[in-house]
């Protein structure tokens, strides 16, 4: 057999006797989060799982290579189905016998226990560490990225391992030879099944994600934000690593990396404890790999930029910042025009969420006295008391431009951490959070996703960003997705909720008098209702008896959001 590329994935051929094998289904799978990863299987109660082993391919240890074999899991030959037609496989947690290198005192710092209940009547099999004296995290399951899980029978592969983290050191066998995304070796029997998590948006891989190997997909999950232009005066996207312990307490980055004003910029941590640590974890899209990092974090201390704004006289300053669950959390900003000697506060404290970078995305537009100095100071301040030493604080894209000309959204892809089988074969991004929730039900039946439609009462309120699209009233959901349908076919976030403000003007008087199923939107729905009537006299726009080319004309030039 070989696999052949069509429209950007890798598809097998299967005949109805292969496929006839086995019952056995990938049901669910929860990647990328220590302790909390699993696959769970369905198939007949009692079906045996011998012979049977699940791949994950993707870019191993090297970015630069796709369709690699970077985890395996080979069943027992005494391994069934439970009696409820479900096996979990899943991350064992923390190891009592880890021995960290260098040695230190404590539990598995990579892992704890495994978060989540299964169904006593599925089959719980954790699997191995790698050593006996080995971490959980050795055994983690890649996240986000393009990759592929396969359930395999008769898999001759070379590889050796039992399990295995793709960050290990070790590449596993190289299926695609030449990283065209066709499996140039394939070897076993028979895929009985298979899904691919995807990052990329398309039908191809983009800069230097990895191919995908399955016609069954989940992702990527996709967010939008409004960039807002204007002529940057000096911009740091954090493009180059900055690490170390340092004995001052003081980092100097380095100036910005992009910006009309480069000469005298600088960027800078400051901190009062001598043993903060500044690191480089990964950034926020579309400038990432990395952030600016830093641990240690007391009260006044912070991050600052500096920059030359002659030659521009309105500034405004925008940035993203991002926390640990103990990181600092309230920060204010101030401004400095004469060298630090006296400063202005220019933003008074603000909170960003934990562990993400939602909400903490922040622009101060047109600020006062800021343009045409030969030097303006802007400090990110924490104004919390001292938090635990470990916690962290990441700042990215720090941007002093001149005020903005015009504003564009921007939309960026992920790869879901969670993926969830439906009824009908489907595949539903689930939630990212590694606590226990109502859609992680490892060993038993599936979360079923809700679908909704305009109108729906538990769509969510139309001026409240929400996860799914569409909206509790009909028409303003109606007038929103007819300006925007990523908000009705994706998802209602904060773009839709300030759309959603023109529904007040837009949803007070009579619909218009092509639209025809009155939901204030001129659209293809109304097409279909006038096409239905062609030759007949009750959707007759124009009053001459009958629907016809004329009335289309009419219909097509009223296309669009009722007036």
């Amino acid at each position: 057999m070989r696999f052949i590329t069509m429209m950007g994935t890798a598809a097998l051929s299967m005949t109805a006797a292969t496929l006839a094998q086995s019952t056995v289904k990938i049901n669910e799978v929860r990647t990328g989060s220590g302790n909390a990863e699993y696959i769970e299987f369905k198939g007949a109660p009692g079906e045996s799982m011998a012979g049977l082993t699940v791949i994950i391919v993707g870019d191993g240890t090297a970015t630069t290579k796709t369709g690699v074999i970077e985890w395996i899991y080979r069943f027992a030959a005494t391994d069934v189905i439970g009696s409820n037609g479900y096996l979990v496989l899943h991350n064992s947690g923390a190891n009592p016998a880890y021995v960290p290198t260098p040695p230190a005192t404590g539990a598995d710092p990579a892992t704890g226990a495994f978060p989540f209940a299964i169904d006593p009547a599925a089959t719980n099999i954790p699997w191995g560490y790698q050593t006996p004296t080995g971490s959980a995290g050795d055994t983690q399951i890649e996240s986000p990225d393009n990759m592929t899980f396969m359930l395999v029978s008769g898999f001759t592969g070379t590889d050796t391992y039992q399990t295995r983290a793709p960050s290990d050191g070790t590449g596993g066998q190289d299926l695609d030879t030449n990283d065209d995304g066709t499996l140039d070796i394939t070897p076993w029997t028979a895929i009985l099944d298979s899904v691919a998590f995807k990052e990329t948006n398309g039908t191809t891989p983009t800069g230097n994600q990895d191919w995908w190997y399955s016609t069954n997909t989940c992702g990527p999950y996709a967010s939008r934000y409004i960039q807002t232009s204007g002529a940057p005066i000096a911009l740091w996207t954090i493009p180059t690593a900055a690490t170390g312990t340092l004995t001052t307490g003081t980092y100097v980055y380095g100036p910005a990396d992009q910006g009309a004003n480069l000469t005298g910029s600088n960027l800078r941590g400051v901190h009062a404890s001598a043993t903060s640590v500044y690191s480089s974890p990964q950034g926020l899209a579309p400038t990432a790999p990395y952030a600016l990092s830093s641990t240690g974090w007391a009260l006044n201390d912070y991050y600052e930029v500096t920059a030359s704004t002659q030659g521009f006289a309105g500034v405004t300053l925008q940035w993203d910042q991002y926390r640990s669950g103990t990181g600092p959390s309230t920060f204010r900003v101030d401004m400095s025009t004469d060298g630090g000697a006296t400063f202005t506060t220019v933003l008074e404290p603000y909170t960003l969420a934990s562990a993400s970078w939602t909400g903490g995305s922040k622009i101060i537009a047109s600020i006062p006295n800021a343009g045409n100095k030969a030097s303006v100071m802007f400090r990110f301040i924490d104004t919390m008391a001292t938090g635990q030493p470990g916690g962290t604080n990441r700042i990215d894209n720090i941007m002093i431009r001149s005020d903005a000309n015009q504003d564009t959204v921007i939309t960026t892809y992920a790869g879901p951490t969670m993926g969830i089988k439906q009824a009908n074969g489907t595949w539903f991004i689930g939630v990212a959070a590694t606590t226990p929730g109502f859609q992680d039900t490892p060993g038993s039946l599936n979360y079923a996703a809700p679908t909704y439609t305009c109108g729906d009462p538990n769509a969510g309120d139309c001026a409240v960003a929400h996860g799914n699209g569409f909206c509790a009233d009909s028409c303003c959901c109606a007038y929103v997705c007819g300006l925007d349908s990523f908000c009705c076919n994706t998802r209602w976030d904060a773009i839709c909720v300030t759309q959603a403000a023109g529904c007040a003007t837009n949803c007070t008087g009579a619909a218009c008098p092509a639209d025809f199923n009155a939901d204030h939107v001129v659209n293809g729905a109304d097409l279909g209702i006038l096409l239905g009537d062609w030759g007949g006299t009750e959707r007759d726009l124009n009053g001459d008896g009958i629907v016809n080319g004329a009335d289309l004309g009419i219909l097509l030039g009223a296309w669009g959001a009722c007036p």
